[in-house]
């Protein structure tokens, strides 16, 4: 028998409680439950979706969970959830939150809607007029795409919280194979300042793997805005060392010691620093791609099965990957790491079955996953890359980009330029 569930839909949030097992006993308690939220008429139980967070309601809530919480623990996440939410807004009571991206975007906006009339439902000209913005830039995406994006500012576990239950999704070992789950495999890397994103599905070997051998390309890729954001990896922010000089965060203020600081007339300041920092494009590329592949349901993985073998072992059908759109957009500045992915849930073969954008501080990756078995066109293609991209129309319109390509597979020397503009009290 299926649970008994109940979603909530606030404007900062999404949940589901859900008890079992489905028993005559937990159907009581899960109509008395929905009795919280509604009212008998005619010896009919009715609940409307649109339910008001008053001091009544969550008095009501915080008693029955009083009641009952010794037999279903999980109603004291819903008491703690209802009373969080601030006082006398309005929120949604569904049996789902919609997977698809375009209904949940729509109760999105009705919810939206509802908090700044105080309850006024919008006539179906309101709510086009809401939307049409919305509909403009990002309605042909949602007709074409599911959007995720997994949750930064709370522990975020994907995949199968029980061991037991685990198979590493890039070698396809499990317990019974011998593999082992004992390390945290965070999906974003930790050094980027992932603390809260945790894949389940994936194994100590594989953690290994690319932990020493593909994200470290990102991750030092990124070593100087890391310190001048003074993001904390595991040994805290990092300090960059280079043959005539370091980087390093002191005291939250990014610190640039050099033995040769040059200046032009315009009052420009430029520092080079020479490393021996070497960096391989194409893994680059791959721990982008990695962030991806971590990040998704486990059922948006069919497809990708030769991506993975790409990523883990390095087979591949060629050697061509579609380029890395890369630009620093200062609005949506965040110091922790954020994924978005698009994953394709229509048949228009135009757009590619899997794109990621990823961010960090104000620095923006939008790259397209290789390889995929739903993909019929080849987006390494600069007539299908730009068809793809001029679909992106909240990417395209944005001046800045830079469109890298990453598919080199040997090693290049990183140096580094620094330049900064003397305030006028300098």
């Amino acid at each position: 028998m299926n649970d008994l569930k109940l979603s909530f839909m606030t404007l900062d949030d999404g949940y589901e409680i859900a008890i079992s097992p489905n028993t005559d006993e937990t159907k009581e308690l899960f109509f008395s439950l929905l009795s919280c939220f509604g009212e008998i008429e005619d010896g009919v139980l009715k609940v409307k979706s649109e339910q008001k967070a008053t001091t009544e309601l969550k008095q009501k809530i915080a008693k029955f969970t009083k009641s009952h919480s010794a037999a279903s623990p999980i109603l004291n996440k819903l008491n703690s959830k209802i009373s969080s939410i601030p006082e006398n807004q309005f929120f949604l009571v569904l049996n789902d939150i919609p997977e698809d991206t375009a209904q949940k975007h729509n109760l999105e906006i009705y919810l939206l809607s509802l908090n700044e009339t105080d309850g006024k439902r919008l006539t179906r000209e309101e709510f086009e007029a809401k939307t049409k913005i919305t509909q403009e830039i990002f309605g042909e995406l949602m007709e074409n795409y599911n959007i995720h994006q997994p949750r930064n500012d709370r522990r975020t576990i994907i995949g199968n919280a029980k061991k037991d239950h685990r198979k590493c999704r890039f070698c396809g070992n499990g317990l019974c194979d011998g593999a082992t789950f004992s390390k945290i495999a965070h999906a974003i890397p930790e050094a980027l300042g992932n603390k809260n994103i945790i894949l389940a599905d994936e194994c100590d070997s594989c953690n290994e793997f690319f932990g020493n051998d593909i994200e470290p390309n990102l991750i030092e890729h990124l070593d100087i805005y890391r310190t001048f954001l003074g993001v904390k990896g595991k040994n805290g922010t990092p300090t960059i060392t280079y043959k005539n000089g370091k980087i390093l965060n002191k005291d939250g203020m990014a610190v640039v010691i050099a033995e040769k600081i040059n200046e032009n007339p315009e009052q420009e300041l430029s520092v080079n620093l020479n490393s021996s920092k070497k960096l391989t494009p194409i893994k680059l590329y791959k721990a982008l791609c990695k962030i991806t592949l971590s990040t998704i349901a486990e059922e948006e993985l069919s497809g990708l099965s030769t991506t993975i073998r790409w990523l883990r072992y390095g087979e591949s059908p060629s050697n061509s990957v579609p380029k890395v759109a890369v630009n620093a957009i200062h609005a949506g500045f965040s110091r922790q790491p954020q994924i978005t992915n698009y994953i394709r849930k229509s048949n228009n073969a135009s757009f590619p079955h899997v794109v990621s954008e990823f961010r960090i501080g104000s620095f923006v990756y939008v790259y397209v996953i290789p390889f995929s078995e739903k993909d019929e066109l080849d987006f390494s293609d600069p007539l299908n890359f730009d068809r793809y991209w001029n679909q992106f129309k909240h990417y395209n319109h944005v001046p800045g980009w830079r469109f890298d390509n990453l598919e080199r597979t040997s090693e290049i020397i990183v140096n580094e330029t620094i330049r900064m503009i003397k305030s006028g009290n300098a």
